[in-house]
């Protein structure tokens, strides 16, 4: 009897495109689908016994169609494809700005002229106001063409390379790249694309994948039902005008399910709703809509029966439309392949996590077959390792062959035949934190909802006059579902961060603006005002005085560190939300002699083994300094190991403290710094904090206490 292991790759865009003004603005369904959308098909093929089920939600296989043929091209390929000498001040302004939204070790460092391109456009950077626009001859324009073609081609993953050797070629080429290289690299990109939906088809029909859905426009379902539905987890938290519209709930699921039956041929047993969002009256419209199976994280499940429950075996849930099963996420196995694998070597991960898919096997109730849900993006996860991902799945799939006691199976094909427990009462929540509160709650969050009832409303009363026909009151609903999607709430309020988190806005505005614009009315001036404040990064706070702690890695008093600056990483996330890493939070800040830097850590770091772990500092300006420093240490001075002779005291115990000369350092007052940490266990990078950017710092001066950080 052997443990199956149900894998679950969720694939999800936004609705990037307009079909009224027929553009799309973001490239990501074009650069993930040539990387993640398409290794995971790939990898499938190299191992047709391992089995799996991919979640595909409808919007993204619509753009994938359209961005294929050809009907639409997002702002960043119409950019690339121009000659550097056509592009206008505002054209290079936008590449310059945009052309590095990769992670930087994994996609930019191993290209010697990509980072030789983002440290003169960081230069140029620096100190500029976002809203000011940068030179033109910041690069040259055989410098430009290859910022074109490089930020293109390293997202190319591992499957192209295999199939198409050319890329290779062009990144051993690595620069001078010529404008026949430029329309070979993007051809390819749709010739890739094209495949993606074919792809799928052919594995579903060979029996290695099951395809499952997403509601149409992975809109958060027990929203739809209605908003008042927010508060079940969290009693008390500021809600907008009820929106209360459970047919569109209905259609969006029906929709999804009717879409994958004409696209791929397919009508999907199995949905993973939005952000592993559910609710009881859900679970009535997706038995209703004739599903067999859903899922969500083992928060819920834990809320659910009032305790630790057993995810070893599916669950069910009785409504009018007859019975209805559930699995739960293992939420730490699916969190290692998402957000902590990417910093192990690939085969010793895939040894990792079998061992932990092995030990959890083993909690089950022995009568049947115990399963394993590990369920996360297909395509985020992957950005970050440095191949792709591609050692870690072969080793883990490779691993799995003729296991004696572990196999894959697809999600239905490992339940069907299991009994499963009732549930009588289930929680209302998602998957991060067993609660809406990322979409809902926030004065943004609320605004985007109170203006969502006003335009269903005006949709409603369009549907009710009799004076439109069928044809265009679905282009409107479609733009109302549309603009019903999570990702626009996932980027307003201060949960998380994003440099495009403007564009998202606008975009939330756009759709509904459209369900006007197709229905003939005037726009309502609110929705061409931004809900989204530009008033502040909000992963970051300035310092608001001077402080003088005591360097001895603990807190020596409360108020040591009040009025320091500090940077919170989880407010960095962006699409992916990670409940722990490795470092917490760091907080900085000066006096009129020094320096001052804490560095926060999970516990379970400092609980460990940490003989061989460091915290290697990195700040720089025209210079870089360089600490690494120990995590069990007395006081000490540290010297720079890159850099001028600048020591570092250094404190660590509860927490990381350190002390800078600022005259050993030769900072300047109003100079600006760029800091980053980074946690190393012997030659394994195990986080950096921040991801794929710095944290800009001030050095003070005469105007500190005036006016620059004034609260």
């Amino acid at each position: 009897m052997k443990g199956r292991i149900l894998l679950l790759w969720h694939m999800h865009q936004p609705a990037y495109w307009d079909p009224v003004m027929k553009n799309i603005g973001l490239p990501w369904v074009r650069l993930h689908g040539v990387r993640g959308y398409n290794d995971l098909p790939f990898m499938a093929r190299l191992f047709p016994h391992v089995r799996q089920t991919i979640n595909l939600v409808p919007s993204l296989l619509d753009q994938i169609d359209q961005i294929s043929g050809g009907e639409l091209q997002d702002a960043y390929q119409i950019l690339t494809m121009k000659p550097p000498e056509d592009l206008t001040p505002a054209d290079r302004d936008y590449i310059l700005r945009n052309f590095f939204s990769c992670p930087f070790d994994s996609m930019i460092r191993p290209n010697h002229q990509y980072v030789n391109i983002w440290q003169k456009v960081q230069t140029a950077l620096s100190g500029k106001p976002p809203e000011s626009q940068l030179p033109p001859d910041v690069l040259s324009n055989r410098e430009l063409l290859d910022l074109q073609v490089l930020f293109n081609l390293v997202w190319f993953g591992y499957g192209a390379k295999h199939d198409h050797p050319e890329i290779e070629e062009w990144l051993r080429k690595g620069s001078g790249f010529s404008e026949e290289d430029k329309a070979g690299v993007m051809a390819l990109q749709l010739s890739v694309l094209k495949e993606l939906i074919p792809n799928y088809r052919t594995l579903a029909e060979n029996g290695q994948i099951e395809i499952s859905s997403s509601p149409y426009y992975h809109p958060i379902l027990p929203l739809l039902i209605s908003s008042s539905i927010g508060s079940r987890p969290r009693p008390g938290i500021a809600l907008p005008e009820e929106f209360s519209w459970p047919n569109d709930a209905k259609e969006q699921v029906l929709m999804a399910l009717d879409r994958h039956e004409k696209l791929l041929g397919i009508r999907p047993r199995g949905m993973w709703p939005s952000e592993g969002s559910v609710c009881p009256e859900l679970m009535d419209i997706l038995a209703a809509a004739g599903l067999d199976w859903t899922a969500t994280d083992q928060g819920i499940l834990d809320e659910s029966i009032g305790g630790a429950g057993n995810m070893t075996h599916p669950w069910q849930v009785t409504t009018g439309h007859g019975d209805l099963r559930i699995i739960f996420r293992q939420r730490a196995l699916s969190d290692r392949i998402g957000f902590l694998y990417s910093r192990y070597n690939g085969t010793e991960a895939a040894k990792d996590l079998l061992s932990g898919i092995e030990a959890t096997a083993g909690v089950g109730s022995g009568s049947h077959p115990p399963i394993i849900p590990i369920i996360l993006d297909g395509e985020n996860p992957w950005e970050s390792y440095p191949d792709g991902g591609y050692l870690f799945l072969r080793s883990f799939f490779e691993r799995l062959d003729n296991h004696p006691h572990l196999e894959t199976q697809s999600i239905w094909e490992g339940i069907r035949d299991l009994p499963a427990s009732p549930i009588h009462s289930l929680a209302s929540g998602s998957w991060i934190n067993h609660d809406f509160n990322i979409w809902i709650g926030h004065p943004e969050d609320n605004a985007g909802w109170n203006y969502l009832s006003r335009t269903r409303k005006f949709l409603s009363d369009a549907e009710a006059s009799g004076k439109h026909s069928h044809e265009t009151l679905l282009q409107a609903k479609m733009e109302m579902f549309a603009s019903e999607g999570s990702d626009w709430f996932w980027w307003y309020g201060d949960d998380f961060q994003s440099l495009q988190a403007y564009e998202f806005d606008r975009l939330f505005r756009t759709h509904q603006q459209n369900v006007y614009k197709i229905l003939g009315e005037d726009i309502p001036v609110y929705l061409t005002e931004p809900i989204r404040s530009r008033e502040h990064d909000f992963a970051i706070n300035l310092p608001t005085d001077f402080i003088s702690p005591t360097i001895d890695g603990r807190v020596t008093h409360f108020y040591e560190w009040t009025g320091a600056g500090s940077f919170d990483p989880q407010k960095t996330q962006g699409s992916m939300f990670l409940s722990g890493a490795p470092i917490r939070k760091i907080f900085y800040g000066f006096d009129q002699i020094n320096f001052y830097l804490r560095v926060e850590f999970d516990p379970e770091i400092l609980s460990g083994n940490i003989d061989q772990m460091a915290l290697v500092v990195r700040i720089h300006n025209n210079v870089e300094f360089e600490w690494k420093l120990p995590l069990l240490a007395s006081p000490l001075d540290v010297p720079a190991r890159v850099g001028q002779s600048a020591p570092m005291l250094w404190a660590c115990q509860k927490m990381g403290e350190g002390a800078l000369s600022l005259a050993a350092a030769k900072f300047s007052p109003g100079e600006r710094l760029h800091l980053i940490c980074e946690l190393w266990d012997g030659e394994r990078l195990l986080d950096q904090c921040p991801r794929g950017r710095s944290v800009p710092i001030h050095v003070p001066d005469d105007q500190f206490d005036q006016s620059i950080w004034r609260v």
